[in-house]
């Protein structure tokens, strides 16, 4: 039995690295490639593969968000540095995941639990039905997004939501500011309005802070807000004239 597969990662070296290792396992045939997730659900709905190597961050569409636009669901194995939490439901629901860097034998590994799962119809809806119940669990547990990770080299920072004062859009990116520091991640300020915490509030199309970090409200120009944070610098934030009222009910 072989699987057709596709790799799914944004960084060329991580994807052309994988490729490499993947070529030493008769089992898998890799059919094609996609280096953003909008590329990626159009290549999976269109060649239908049997199985995916999934980077979770992605800039523009991570790959979570990837799984719930796709029409046909394959096996995936997720490669990523994320999270404890997500980690644990991967492995409750028969889903494997790969830490980078990736290392040959866990890789053999991942290769002989997917090749256990998968000998008919039947592992393979054990495994298509786990990665149906992750999602529907992620999106349960959307609004406590309690922590975010930034990769930094070859580190993973940890960073608290509530250390976060604010966040800004930077183009495909989302900048984290706390009290003095920022850190750039690759989730989109869109994709992560609907995770955060209640506290959170999206004031303007590129700003959304923190309510327990909001020092004050002061008038601008031509009718205008802006608020004033607690952080180190007192940013000023402009608020849109349709947010201001979830600050600021008259």
């Amino acid at each position: 039995m072989y699987f057709r597969t596709m790799i799914i990662e944004d960084e060329e070296l991580s994807r052309k690295g994988l490729l490499n290792k993947l070529e030493k396992f008769d089992e898998i045939d890799v059919i094609d490639t996609a280096d953003n997730g909008v590329t990626a659900v159009e290549k999976i709905n269109s060649l239908k593969p049997d199985l995916i190597f999934l980077d979770i961050q992605m800039p523009g569409m991570n790959g979570f968000e990837v799984l719930q636009k796709i029409e046909h669901i394959p096996t995936v194995i997720f490669t990523t540095a994320y999270d404890e939490y997500a980690l644990k439901a991967f492995e409750t629901n028969s889903i494997d995941y790969l830490l980078k860097p990736i290392e040959d034998e866990r890789l053999a590994k991942a290769i002989y639990k997917l090749k256990k799962f998968s000998p008919g119809e039947s592992g393979k809806t054990d495994l298509n039905s786990g990665i149906v119940s992750l999602l529907n669990d992620l999106k349960n547990k959307q609004d406590k997004l309690t922590r975010i990770h930034i990769k930094i080299g070859d580190e993973v920072l940890f960073v608290n939501t509530s250390d976060v004062y604010f966040f800004r859009a930077d183009n495909k990116y989302t900048v984290i500011c706390t009290y003095d520091d920022e850190y750039i991640i690759n989730d989109t300020l869109s994709s992560l309005e609907d995770k955060l915490p209640k506290n959170f509030v999206r004031v303007h199309r590129g700003f959304i802070i923190n309510m327990d970090h909001l020092n004050k409200l002061k008038k601008w120009f031509g009718g205008k807000y802006v608020a004033v944070m607690k952080d180190k610098k007192k940013s000023d934030i402009p608020v849109s004239r349709n947010s201001k009222d979830k600050l600021f009910p008259e």
